[in-house]
């Protein structure tokens, strides 16, 4: 039972680092790696280390997107236009 749940989280990893790097829109990006770190936390609880999914939740699910997001927010005050993010204008 315990490899079926192995093999999930890798899936989970793989498609959620996919998206990561496909995504044209970078604050969708940037919550598919936060999600990415919520699926190699669970995975590192499914393999019996919980000091490791502890750093991880604290990492890499929290701080390294609010320092993305804190960079994006610095980006947008200098480029004018959202298409050179890769964003659609809005209505």
């Amino acid at each position: 039972m315990f490899w079926a749940l192995d093999y999930l989280c890798l899936l989970a990893i793989v498609v959620t680092a996919a998206l990561t790097v496909l995504l044209r829109n970078l604050a969708a990006s940037v919550l598919a790696l936060s999600t990415m770190g919520v699926v190699l936390t669970a995975s590192f609880v499914v393999l019996a280390a919980p000091d490791v999914a502890l750093a991880e939740i604290v990492v890499g699910t929290v701080a390294m997107p609010v320092l993305y997001f804190v960079a994006l927010g610095k980006l947008r005050t200098v480029i004018r236009e959202n298409a050179d993010l890769g964003e659609e204008r809005g209505p």
